[in-house]
């Protein structure tokens, strides 16, 4: 009876959530192989099409020597991050891998451990992606430190770049795990006992073009007189960029569950539920259509009103957005480094990313579903198999399915706006670096605390780099990072990956990028 009840609860709720989700398919600074590589920073260093996203200014840099003229081209670029306080690997290895029985005061230390001592306490989960399927750049001017220039007046970077930002954050109680690890115990939930979940999912392009350009400087000349200093440039750069819908739902489902004991006259479940949610477009259309036929009497199956075509993609909503950038480029000689390699290179670096705002206006509607699900183990005569079976389909049509439905308004995200200051030294083959970035709100999984990076990277052979980086801050513990990959001076491909190995202060982070396909002519 046990295993029955338990897949009767899970299924309850996944009716709608999981069914909606299957239906359809960020990271708040972007980065490239490269940066990951080296802590995830990189705003001094970023360079080709990819500073639309986070310095436009470094449309004027180049990390590669020899190029006077130089054009990238790049083909589906991602990254992938998967973060949060519900991803607490240290609580998982405590408890989970050592053949402990989670049950009794284990149970709940381990809780205890993961959410906290209140019922409901939270913990979230975050998945994002960002695929860069095109990006382009030019430059009209290459080698600006130690080698003959143009004017600064035409001197010029340009780029064109789209991208796909997903995110999806889950979000659970405590009291939705403690069922998840107890079952329906009777003594356990003799009360209503707060069961919640929440998801919500964000998902659009972006169509940015950049430009860049030196900006004049006054007694430049005099400036290169100064110690170390050989020659400086300052270069500006912006990033427009218009962003398209392509989907989003949100889901709260907030309940309490009780579990009676069997050998109490009555129901044995008693799930008092209330949820909303959210949706545009032609899912919308879909569970309308179902609502309706609903309340006409007839009896629709919710199956059959959960498919998804993707015809409205593009057409879920719009928005602008701007990215901003300056870089103070010198090419210096510091004596201390002359033993390293007499070429050296100092940057600075200001960016402001993500400004901007989403708006989702296609068919908005919210749909809300209240009610109590009463369920008596008392099945009579009825074989077994079948019973459930029914149970199953009037759950998902008559209790969970039995929702009405009302056009909302449209809804607006801002985007994970940032404030980055970083640089970076380049002596010969070796690079170090040292970002700090600064969220403006929490939306996706951008976070609104100081964040630290520190990388490096050193170019064997000329050719293949190998990367090194940590992370600081940002509500998780240290985070390290590496890369490598083959880089010339035509052709790169990289790869790189962060991972948070103390997951007991703020969840677990892994994150990981592929430079996809890149050329350089």
């Amino acid at each position: 009876m046990k295993n029955y009840s338990n897949k009767l609860i899970f299924l309850a709720l996944f009716i709608v959530f999981y069914s909606i989700n299957n239906s359809t398919n960020a990271q708040n600074r972007h980065y490239n192989a490269m940066t990951l590589g080296m802590g995830g920073g990189g705003v001094a260093l970023i360079d080709g099409y990819h500073a639309n996203f986070l310095n436009p200014a470094n449309l004027m840099i180049d990390n590669h020597e020899g190029s006077v003229y130089l054009n990238q081209l790049g083909f589906m670029g991602t990254g992938i991050s998967l973060d949060g306080s519900l991803l607490n690997i240290n609580v998982y290895n405590e408890y989970l891998t050592k053949g402990l029985t989670i049950e009794g005061q284990v149970q709940e230390d381990m809780l205890d451990s993961w959410f906290g001592t209140n019922d409901n306490d939270h913990k979230a989960i975050n998945i994002s992606n960002d695929i860069i399927p095109f990006g382009y750049s030019k430059r009209t001017s290459g080698v600006t430190m130690g080698g003959k220039s143009l004017p600064f007046y035409k001197r010029a970077g340009f780029s064109v770049a789209t991208r796909i930002r997903n995110n999806q954050e889950f979000t659970i109680n405590r009291g939705f795990a403690n069922v998840f690890f107890s079952g329906l115990d009777s003594d356990k939930f003799s009360e209503p006992h707060p069961f919640d979940l929440n998801t919500k999912f964000l998902s659009y392009a972006e169509v940015s073009v950049g430009y860049a350009t030196a900006l004049p400087i006054p007694f430049k000349g005099i400036i290169k007189k100064l110690p170390f200093i050989n020659d400086i440039d300052i270069f500006v750069g912006i990033a427009p960029k218009y962003l398209i819908g392509i989907q989003s739902f949100e889901l709260d489902f907030a309940s309490t569950l009780q579990v009676n004991s069997p050998f109490v006259k009555g129901n044995m479940i008693i799930h008092d539920f209330d949820y909303k949610l959210y949706t545009y477009g032609e899912i919308s259309d879909n569970l309308d259509e179902y609502a309706e036929k609903k309340s006409d009497g007839k009896d629709p199956l919710l199956a059959n009103y959960t498919g998804y075509s993707g015809s409205d993609i593009g057409t879920l909503g719009s928005g602008f957005g701007l990215d901003l950038g300056v870089t103070l480029a010198m090419d210096v000689s510091l004596p201390v480094l002359n033993v390293l390699d007499k070429n050296q290179q100092l940057r600075v670096s200001l960016s402001l990313t993500d400004q901007g705002i989403i708006s989702y206006n296609n068919n908005p509607m919210v749909f809300n579903g209240k009610g109590t699900f009463e369920f008596d183990p008392d099945i009579g005569d009825e074989d077994p198999a079948d019973f459930f079976n029914d149970l199953a389909d009037s759950l998902q049509n008559d209790i969970y399915g039995n929702f009405i439905s009302e056009s909302s308004v449209e809804r607006s995200y801002e985007l994970p706006a940032t404030l980055n200051l970083g640089a970076a030294l380049i002596v010969g083959k070796l690079l170090v670096s040292g970002d700090i970035s600064y969220g403006f709100n929490d939306i996706s999984n951008n976070i609104t605390e100081p964040i630290f990076t520190f990388g490096t990277q050193y170019r064997f052979f000329d050719f293949i780099p190998i990367r090194f980086g940590t992370r600081i801050g940002g509500g998780t513990s240290t985070a390290f990072s590496t890369g490598f990959g083959i880089d010339l001076k035509n052709l790169e491909f990289s790869v790189g990956g962060l991972i948070v190995t103390d997951s007991s202060i703020g969840g677990a982070s892994l994150t990981g990028a592929l430079s996809g396909l890149m050329l350089r002519f």
